[in-house]
Order: structure tokens, then C-alpha cells, then sequence
């Protein structure tokens, strides 16, 4: 699996850009991202479990997923898809539900490209308020998807 992972700063907000290769077909990631039952499978951190609560993975349909880490902590994000190509692009909205009026609230933009047999996932997480908000969600984010997505296609 390739990858590539850059912050920069976009009309006043921060923006987290990743891009990773996988041996998988478009059809079987994108699949991945949309069905309850295999989102369940690799989302979140390592050693996290997560329990999908809603996801109606239509314009304007909300999701909730919960996600348990190993000391029983509940981590709940939550949010609405905003555009969705099938096997090429899904938005939606991102609020940390846990952190209470002082949640801002991102967008997620994820672009699937076929290269060759294996496709590209080109994620871009926006509307981040400080640096470190970006830099966590950056950590984040590659241990879901270099541990937890990675694992369960190949």
C-alpha cells in the first residue's frame, strides 16, 4: 500500500490530505466505506471496536458510530452524508459528539480512483479550527486506514 499525507492551510482553517493505494477493486472499497457490515469490520484505531448505531449512507442521511477503546471509553462520531458518486466520491460532515458545544464540526471528501486493478483513496478532511486538531485526526486516520481498512481487503 502506497501513501502520502500533507496539512495546509485553507481560507483560515486547516485541511488534512491523504492519499493511499490499495490491491482492491474501486467497487470493493467503496463498498467498504458505504455497508454497515464491513465499515464495522476495520473502522477506528487499533484494538477500538466499532458499533455502527445509524447510517443511511443517502444525500442528507445521517450516520452515528460508536467506537469502543480497549479501557470501555465511548468515542461517538456522528454526521451527514453531503454528495455521493457511487464508486467515486462520498462527503459527509464530522462532529466528535463526546466533546459537547465545543465540537467543531469538519468535512470528509473522499475521492476513489481506479489505477490499474488497485484503487486510490485521495481523502481530504477539512475545516479544522487549530494545527493539532489536524495533526490528530492525520494520526487517526492512518492507523484506520493502514491498519484497520488495509487488513480487512487484502
Amino acid at each position: 500500500m502506497e501513501a502520502l499525507h500533507m496539512i495546509s492551510l485553507d481560507d483560515g482553517k486547516f485541511l488534512l490530505k491523504l492519499h493511499h493505494v490499495y490491491n482492491a477493486s474501486i467497487d470493493r472499497v467503496f463498498q467498504a466505506w458505504t455497508k454497515k457490515e464491513q465499515l464495522e469490520q476495520w473502522w477506528g484505531l487499533t484494538d477500538f471496536t466499532t458499533t455502527v448505531e445509524q447510517m443511511d449512507v443517502t444525500v442528507g442521511g445521517s450516520y452515528i458510530f460508536h467506537m469502543e477503546a480497549p479501557n470501555g471509553s465511548i468515542h461517538t462520531l456522528a454526521g451527514h452524508y453531503v454528495e455521493i458518486v457511487p464508486n467515486k466520491k462520498l462527503s459527509f460532515t464530522w462532529k466528535w459528539v463526546n466533546e459537547g458545544a465545543s465540537a467543531e464540526e469538519t468535512l470528509v471528501t473522499i475521492g476513489f480512483v481506479e489505477k490499474g486493478g488497485k484503487t486510490e483513496l485521495i481523502i481530504t478532511h477539512s475545516k479544522f479550527s487549530t494545527m493539532q486538531a489536524a495533526k490528530r485526526h492525520n494520526n487517526n486516520w492512518t492507523h484506520a486506514l493502514e491498519g484497520g481498512l488495509c487488513s480487512y481487503l487484502h
